[in-house]
């Protein structure tokens, strides 16, 4: 069962964040530019309001332990927001030229976050197929990330995603079938707003 946690209302300027949003955004639009094949699934959420979200969490103490995931990671900010304020974070991505481009700005900023190409979907989908067969935009062949990363979900104390519309559901419902008790899910809506979940056993 997931709990939902009310997230105030932030101030989404953070001056640690500043620098990496700025060459990010920059990059977004180098990277959408010089590509003659279209991502149609990579759109960028707002980092600002994302990362102030990520200080509320860590500052609370709402979080049961250090390990960070952002499923679909593409460039990484997310991610990288994370490893800046502390966490084990990790990214997972379908797509390999967005993990080059993770890698790339996380070493330009030296930044300890890791990214692997991949699923976040678990290796066996047996149990959720059922919740999953109707997610559009998610791609449900790939290769499960978690073997190389050596953990799995449950191993996560707070996942972040942005579902595309109409997916949220799809996306809660996988983490509450391979979550552990007290891990957290933020999920993003394309409106600038956040939902946080816990899972409560």
């Amino acid at each position: 069962m997931l709990q939902t946690i009310p997230i105030p209302r932030l101030p989404s300027s953070i001056a640690e964040h500043a620098k990496l949003i700025a060459e990010a955004n920059r990059r977004v639009d180098a990277f959408t530019k010089s590509r003659r094949e279209t991502i149609h699934n990579f759109v960028v959420c707002d980092f600002a309001v994302v990362g102030a979200a990520i200080e509320w969490i860590a500052n609370e103490n709402l979080i049961c332990g250090n390990a960070f995931c952002e499923w679909g990671s593409g460039l990484g900010v997310v991610t990288m927001m994370a490893a800046i304020q502390g966490f084990d974070a990790v990214g997972i991505e379908v797509e390999s030229d967005l993990i080059d481009e993770a890698r790339r700005l996380a070493d330009d900023f030296s930044i300890p976050a890791g990214f692997v190409e991949g699923s976040f979907l678990p290796e066996d989908r047996s149990a959720i197929a059922d919740r999953i067969q109707d997610i559009d935009h998610v791609d449900l062949d790939a290769a499960s990330a978690y073997e190389e990363l050596g953990s799995s979900i449950d191993e996560f104390d707070l996942i972040f995603a942005f579902p595309w519309p109409g997916e949220h559901q799809y996306f809660a419902e996988l983490f509450d079938g391979c979550a552990s008790d007290g891990a957290l899910l933020m999920t993003y809506d394309g409106r600038n707003q956040l939902v946080l979940q816990r899972r409560v056993g």
